[in-house]
């Protein structure tokens, strides 16, 4: 029993362990699973979240100005000085002309009041009701666009990341081929079957070749530190990439893009616009309800009392009441032409606004267009620069071949070598710009 128990007991721990293991490790993302993640994260989407809650708030405030509004009032007044009036001598018996000075009122007066008002008609209050839930809508769509941008820059950083390995591996690859060269090299030299120019040479090749390896390094830190920052994670957690290059290009070089039924109404920026206009045109009705009368109800009750006791609360102190209920009718007559200025400027930026939607509408034209164009080239270039990096790595294997038999120069072998790299620093950069103007594409659809 015993050793079934302890058996238990290290299966448990061991299983406990594994799992803490697992969980303490560092998170996999695909491009979705970052994006995904980037969503409920990032720092600029919980921005928009909290501007659109307080959109809706605003909705609140504006119906709430238009039901009945409560106030209540107190006020207590110690009356250092008394006021003092001349009256007439005569009146108290005194000889005329002259002045007698009385007090009127006594040290210590209060008033208790509760009012309620209520507005009947206002056209400034219905449009503004109207407007508020546009101000929603917006910032809706101002929520959306955010995520839609958000999207963007981490698909950007996360091929940032991917090329950025990819160089890596390959600069390591051939800092390991310069190591092996330059020793044999060296070792040639020593027994007299090479001269100190070869090994000068190599060597030259494989410092540079460190640098290179270095700078590679710190684009995969930088990288990697971007992509976290867009993503809305801690910037000293650790991540990993679950996807490849391959991966991802694969899909893009098979298809064959084709731009379908778009329509402008599918794209944020063409819905944002639209929703500026709306809102635009409740301004302008806004400024109009200015010409229409305001009616409100309202009803006032209070008591009061004057007293020379300090505590006006005692009992022997009166307290007189008082009350009105009325109704206030506005109407605005003249205003020396400020209010349909005001109009005339509202009318003004409506059809501004409305030249803004056209223009908006063919700029999405032209970079749906242009993306399109793009990604096509994108795709050429492509498939062109990865046959040319096939070719320059044989060459370059080629002249390596040639050099450790004695036929090819260091020279040579080191102008091949920079051309290989070259090479693969186009096929790095199209293979980028060919993720990138895929993600371009989808953009300017409309449905990243």
């Amino acid at each position: 029993m015993k050793n079934i128990l302890l058996t238990l007991m290290v299966i448990f721990l061991g299983s406990s362990f594994t799992t803490k293991a697992q969980t303490d490790g560092p998170k996999k993302f695909t491009l979705a699973e970052a994006q995904e993640y980037a969503l409920e994260n990032s720092y600029s989407v919980k921005g928009t979240d909290y501007d659109l809650q307080i959109a809706k708030k605003k909705v609140w405030e504006t119906i709430a100005d238009g039901l009945p509004q409560v106030d209540a009032s107190f006020d207590y007044n110690n009356n250092l000085d008394v006021a003092v009036s001349l009256l007439p001598a005569e009146f108290f018996g005194g000889e005329a002309g002259s002045y007698t000075p009385v007090k009127f009122g006594q040290q210590y007066g209060s008033t208790a009041s509760i009012s309620v008002s209520q507005k009947i008609f206002d056209g400034s209050y219905i449009v503004g009701t109207m407007a508020a839930k546009v101000f929603v809508q917006l910032s809706k769509d101002q929520k959306e666009k955010s995520e839609i941008q958000i999207k963007d820059d981490v698909a950007q950083a996360y091929f940032n990341v991917l090329v950025a390995e990819e160089n890596f591996k390959t600069i390591k690859e051939n800092l390991l081929i310069n190591q092996k060269l330059l020793k044999e090299t060296d070792a040639y030299y020593q027994n007299g079957f090479r001269e100190e120019l070869d090994v000068d040479q190599i060597r030259l090749n494989l410092n540079q070749t460190k640098n290179k390896l270095a700078d590679a390094k710190r684009a995969i830190h930088t990288s990697f530190t971007i992509l976290k920052f867009s993503i809305g994670m801690d910037i000293d957690e650790n991540i990993q990439l679950a996807e490849n290059l391959k991966e991802l290009v694969d899909p893009i070089r098979s298809e064959e893009p084709v731009i379908g039924d778009y329509q402008s109404i599918n794209h944020i920026d063409y819905r944002i616009i639209d929703t500026q206009l709306k809102a635009q045109n409740l301004v302008l009705k806004n400024e109009k309800a200015g010409y229409l009368p305001t009616i409100s109800a309202f009803y006032n009750y209070g008591k009061n009392t004057s007293t020379d006791y300090s505590n006006v609360f005692k009992s022997s102190v009166p307290w007189f009441k008082s009350s009105v209920v009325g109704l206030q009718v506005k109407m605005p007559i003249f205003s020396a032409g400020k209010r349909r200025s005001k109009v005339n400027q509202e009318k003004l930026n409506y059809r501004s606004l409305e030249n803004t939607k056209l223009m908006t509408e063919q700029n999405l034209k032209k970079d749906l267009t242009l993306s399109f164009s793009n990604l096509l080239s994108a795709q050429e270039k492509y498939e062109n620069d990865v046959v040319a990096v096939e070719i320059a790595k044989r060459i370059y294997d080629k002249t390596l071949i040639k050099f450790n038999e004695g036929i090819s120069t260091s020279t040579e072998l080191s102008e091949n070598e920079q051309q290989y790299l070259d090479s693969h620093s186009a096929y790095i950069n199209s293979t980028f710009n060919l993720l990138y103007s895929k993600i371009a594409f989808k953009k300017a659809l409309g449905k990243l």
